[in-house]
């Protein structure tokens, strides 16, 4: 899959510390994991 969009946010220390935490006991990149959460967003509405 071709990755032509970029997203910049801001997220506190505590929220960054989270998903930092998370995506490394599941041995992915925090991006990886912003990404698979947005595959699970029903787009049906």
């Amino acid at each position: 899959m071709s990755r032509e969009k970029k997203i910049q946010f801001n997220v506190s220390q505590k929220e960054y510390e989270k998903l930092k935490a998370y995506a490394r006991k599941e041995g992915v990149s925090m991006a990886e994991v912003l990404r698979d959460y947005i595959k699970t967003l029903d787009t049906q509405g």
